[in-house]
């Protein structure tokens, strides 16, 4: 890209104004797209998804869903439902649910989710916190209010997984001899 097809964005701020000063973050439902050889910097909000495929810089967004494509650079500030990073992401990137780390993507900075999921070949240089979903990590702090009996039902789910794959391979053995006894009864047919 040639510096002269640049473009430089900052939304929300008037024209009037001779130096660009960081956008003021903005609420909409609307989901905001920065396009390729787009450059912007500042705060978004929305209810909606924002989708870089170009450069965002001093970042501090709000959004539902967040996707950095595989040629999208996303520096900054991120509090999302959902992120997909395919791109280049630098900052602090707090998820209510799920992070999904695509092969193409290289983040740095801090990554704080529920669920993390990371691709194969995905360059990292951050730190992870997996955060439990609400409920659940008082659920397996609390003692179990029933006793051993819960105990009990995790040792016999063992017991039985265990029966199933014991007869899983007895029926292989026999599976086995019986294609032998076929081979050697053919043979002796053929014979």
């Amino acid at each position: 890209m040639k510096e002269s097809e640049s473009k430089v964005v900052t939304p929300f701020v008037s024209s009037t104004e001779s130096k660009v000063k960081p956008a003021k973050a903005m609420q909409t439902s609307e989901d905001i797209h920065v396009g390729p050889n787009t450059q912007l910097s500042g705060g978004f909000s929305t209810n909606g998804m924002m989708i870089v495929d170009g450069r965002v810089d001093s970042a501090d967004i709000v959004a539902d869903r967040l996707v950095v494509s595989h040629i999208g650079d996303l520096e900054g500030k991120v509090v999302v439902h959902r992120a997909e990073i395919s791109g280049v992401f630098s900052g602090e990137l707090l998820a209510g649910d799920e992070v999904i780390v695509r092969p193409t993507a290289r983040i740095s900075g801090k990554v704080v989710c529920q669920k993390l999921v990371i691709h194969r070949g995905a360059r990292i240089e951050c730190t992870f916190s997996c955060v439990p979903e609400p409920g659940q990590e008082s659920a397996a702090a609390a003692p179990d209010a029933r006793g051993d009996r819960s105990f009990q039902q995790r040792q016999q789910f063992f017991k039985t997984q265990e029966r199933r794959q014991f007869f899983t391979g007895v029926a292989s053995v026999f599976a086995a001899i019986g294609a032998v006894a076929m081979l050697i009864g053919l043979k002796m047919v053929l014979s």
